[in-house]
């Protein structure tokens, strides 16, 4: 119980610090996300304490890479649009083949942060429990899709 307890402590701790406001749908799949997610995975009062700040750096680092993506996309459209240079369209193809690796690179040494703190079982599940809740949450937004009119 006392770990429960700690352990829950520790998420609304978390859930306190994230920047979303209450109304927005994101935040709310978050915090489902990351109750489920602690579930799922059971895990020890120790590993909470240092998955949960590791999970978050890893969804920054999504972050970061989706708004450098879209200064670039919007810069390639524009230079289409212009007929730019096909240099400079290069030179924004590279500068997207950088961030895209240096993506990769920084998700693939927090994912290794995250492999040391979690058992065998444990990445399984993490693993698994990702792409199942990603389903969901794609299938849940063509299901209101569906119902919003036109």
């Amino acid at each position: 119980m006392k770990k429960v307890l700690i352990v829950l402590l520790l998420i609304l701790g978390f859930l306190i610090a994230q920047e979303n406001r209450a109304d927005d749908p994101r935040a709310i799949i978050e915090k489902i996300r990351i109750y489920r997610l602690t579930k799922e995975l059971d895990l020890t009062t120790e590993q909470a304490i240092e998955f949960f700040p590791k999970l978050n750096e890893l969804q920054k680092i999504d972050k970061d890479f989706r708004a450098r993506q879209k200064e670039i996309l919007d810069d390639l459209k524009a230079m289409i649009r212009d007929d730019a240079e096909q240099k400079e369209i290069v030179e924004s193809l590279s500068r997207y083949e950088t961030i895209f690796k240096e993506k990769m690179e920084r998700q693939l040494s927090k994912m290794g942060e995250i492999r040391k703190l979690l058992t065998p079982v444990q990445q399984a599940r993490y693993l698994i429990f990702q792409d199942e809740f990603e389903r969901e949450i794609r299938n849940m937004i063509k299901e209101v899709r569906k119902l919003k009119p036109r």
